[in-house]
């Protein structure tokens, strides 16, 4: 289920991502994961989200943005 919009897509429509020491990562495969489905990552809400799950602020959130971003490219 993707962590923005709630709908339930199929694993290969998601990246499934980790916040790992305040940096967002592929999942690693230990801890917990999120997914973010390909159509939230340009979703005005992923700035409040990311804040809550790695327990940052603004700043730092808009960083994360863009590395999952970054992610999402090479994932394709």
């Amino acid at each position: 289920m993707c962590v923005v919009c709630r709908d339930r897509l199929s694993r290969k429509e998601m990246l499934r991502l980790q916040c790992q020491n305040k940096e967002i990562i592929t999942f690693s495969g230990v801890g917990r994961s999120f997914y973010i489905c390909k159509n939230c990552i340009n979703d005005k809400k992923l700035d409040k989200i990311i804040q809550k799950i790695c327990k940052t602020d603004k700043t730092n959130s808009k960083i994360l943005i863009s590395k999952i971003k970054e992610i999402e490219f090479y994932e394709d």
